[in-house]
């Protein structure tokens, strides 16, 4: 990755992400019940100190090395530095693999290598990733939802919208996971899902669309007429308040 990321950064994220984890995992839990859970870009490993709350007995978070391995919140030997723009392959299988918010900030060619590194990790993919106008700090490539779909339907994985309907009265739940959260699985992954999942799944040439509430559109409406570097400031500014006041 071409941006390294403050303790600052993580501290924001954090908070939210760990709130915003428990939600999402109260739905998920039961309908993939995973016993191990890789997270590309996970930072500190939050996410998947939920999953392990939650019964997972094998995580693994890969994020770049300017993660601060002290402040982890998962055991160290779960952690992996790694460059996120070259392709990824542990050796192992998991039962799902997820990266959350992470491919708006690595470049527009890293793009399919990171899809690559997901979907050869795991059957069951939890994807999120910014969309145009989200903004937010080295935010490099934000795409609409159906980008990210194509690249998984290339690799012969359908998209199941079965969280985002759910989510999207929580505000409990930071935004971009609500609005972008969107749950992946090949034919194998397919296979054992409950009918309330395999009920959302997009038919084929059924592109998935951007949601959010008025107020989210104006935002993204806002961002998308500022420069980038006006938007990583901006964020970065907001991190180190929110940061200071909690």
């Amino acid at each position: 990755m071409s941006h390294v990321y403050s303790d600052t950064f993580f501290d924001y994220i954090d908070g939210g992400a760990r709130r915003s984890a428990r939600a999402v995992l109260g739905l998920l839990q039961p309908w993939l019940g995973p016993a191990s859970v890789i997270d590309l870009g996970s930072g500190r490993g939050v996410w998947l100190d939920e999953w392990r709350r939650c019964g997972a007995a094998r995580v693994l978070g890969v994020d770049g090395a300017y993660v601060d391995q002290s402040q982890l919140a998962v055991p160290q030997h779960c952690f992996r530095a790694a460059d996120l723009t070259r392709p990824l392959d542990t050796g192992e299988r998991f039962d799902l693999a997820q990266s959350l918010e992470v491919g708006e900030h690595l470049p527009a060619a890293a793009a399919a290598t990171l899809v690559d590194s997901l979907t050869r990790a795991a059957d069951r993919v939890l994807f999120s990733a910014a969309v145009p106008g989200q903004g937010g700090e080295f935010h490099v490539n934000e795409q609409p939802l159906s980008h990210w779909q194509a690249l998984f339907a290339a690799r012969g994985f359908r998209a199941y919208d079965c969280l985002r309907p759910a989510l999207k009265g929580n505000r409990a739940v930071e935004p971009w996971y609500r609005y972008n959260a969107v749950l992946y699985a090949n034919a194998a992954g397919a296979q054992g899902l409950p009918e309330v999942v395999r009920a959302t799944a997009l038919p084929a040439g059924v592109r998935l669309r951007e949601g959010g509430d008025a107020l989210w559109r104006l935002r993204r409406g806002v961002v998308s007429c500022l420069p980038q570097g006006t938007v990583t400031r901006i964020a970065q500014l907001r991190a180190g308040l929110r940061t200071r006041m909690a």
